[in-house]
């Protein structure tokens, strides 16, 4: 089974989102919202005509959008980079709207002065979340607030359009008590952006949650699993299913270990063998091998060629076989090619990616009949090899193996 025929999205971005998908979400929940309520406001007041044949609405669009971008092209950003990000729409709209209106035109506008504000206040939300975890839950509740207030604000700014020559604070107020409908409005979107707020608090809360228990469930997997093939067994749930496939097969043991074993500390044992297994893997792993199977004092794993086979022994035998040294050991490595069934196997409950076939049990009994420090290749592995690598080094002998009534020709490195 090749992974890399397959093009899920990985399980990080599984996980954590994509970058559009982050992108998208920045804008809708905070880079959009002022720019929308605003654009509300302006067509409520002007027409929607009018609205679309002003230049300075398509530059404040196009400032959300860079702002976007920036906020949502990576998962975590720093509190500072953060701050500033909230900061991008608002100070490229002005620096070039300023341009076009002219300083003392650009701040007298109500809406440009609520969008600073805004954004500044989201800029310094923001930065507090970061800053103070412990605050998160109230900080989050606040900025949904902000977010929602800015209905009722825009609101009596559309209504006080002829009276405002800019952002009062105090006709505001005196405005929102001037009738009990603007009163009603008040405090329905006050009460409505608490309810929200408490809503994205718990989503927040529960997405935290999912993803941590990805993470883990994620990390057990890969134990059993290459991160590649995990991906894609997730995107696709037949990829591991049973199928017979040509397989190149790989067994390798440290030769000595069970009289060097009996004399030493069960501690001292387990410590050596977890270095054995850690240094075999990174070894398979630059090779193209699957997971590697422990079984006590002994390495499991297959390929699916047999030329990724014999670069992996021959890697395994130099590196390992370094690591072992000092303790008077050495390695034995077997190697046979052919067909098996690949997929999982198991009961209901307990399942293991894992193959079986005769081509298993040869290459089993072909690491037994390895010498100390050999290679033990099988007669089908070194004809599969034989276009690519067809000087190999090897000795040619004859063994009999337990299950098999003929002698196997296999050939020595």
């Amino acid at each position: 089974m090749n992974p890399s025929s397959f093009t899920p999205l990985s399980l990080e971005e599984k996980i954590e989102g994509t970058q559009r998908g982050r992108i998208v979400a920045e804008l809708i929940t905070n880079t959009a919202v002022f720019p929308l309520f605003n654009a509300i406001r302006a067509i409520s007041l002007t027409g929607l005509g009018a609205y679309f044949v002003e230049f300075p609405h398509y530059l404040l669009w196009a400032a959300v959008g860079v702002q976007a971008w920036f906020l949502g092209r990576k998962a975590e950003l720093p509190w500072w980079q953060k701050v500033l990000g909230n900061l991008i729409a608002p100070a490229l709209y002005t620096a070039v709207d300023i341009l076009l209106e002219g300083w003392p035109s650009f701040w007298a506008s109500p809406s440009h002065q609520l969008y600073w504000i805004f954004s500044l206040l989201m800029a310094s939300l923001y930065a507090l979340m970061q800053q103070f975890p412990a605050l998160h839950n109230s900080l989050r509740l606040l900025m949904s607030l902000a977010r929602v207030m800015l209905f009722p604000i825009l609101y009596a700014t559309a209504e006080l359009s002829t009276e405002l020559t800019g952002l009062s604070v105090p006709r505001l107020l005196v405005y929102m008590r001037e009738n009990n409908g603007h009163v009603f409005i008040f405090w329905a979107a006050v009460l409505f952006g608490i309810l929200l707020g408490w809503q994205d608090i718990q989503a927040a809360q529960y997405l935290a949650l999912l993803r941590q228990t990805a993470h883990q469930l994620r990390t057990v997997s890969e134990w059993s699993l290459a991160p590649d093939v995990l991906a894609v067994a997730v995107a696709d749930t037949t990829y591991l299913h049973q199928a017979r496939v040509q397989r190149a097969v790989l067994f390798m043991d440290v030769r000595g270990f069970t009289h060097w074993s009996n004399s030493k500390r069960p501690e001292e044992v387990v410590t050596m063998l977890n270095e054995f297994y850690e240094m075999s893997e990174q070894v398979l792993a630059t090779k193209n091998g699957t997971k590697p199977h422990f079984i006590g004092d002994e390495v499991m794993t297959w390929f699916e060629d047999a030329e990724q086979a014999i670069s992996a022994a021959l890697a395994l035998r130099q590196v390992v076989g370094q690591k072992l040294a000092p303790f008077g050991l050495q390695v034995g490595i077997g190697l046979h090619y052919g067909e098996v069934v690949e997929g999982l196997l198991g009961s209901h409950t307990t399942r293991n990616f894992d193959i079986i076939g005769d081509t298993v049990n040869t290459a089993s009994r072909l690491v037994s009949a390895a010498t100390p420090g050999e290679i033990l290749l099988s007669d089908s592995l070194v004809e599969t090899l034989q276009a690519t690598q067809p000087h190999l080094p090897t000795q040619m002998r004859t063994i009999q193996v337990k299950g098999k009534d003929a002698p196997l020709r296999v050939y020595g490195i």
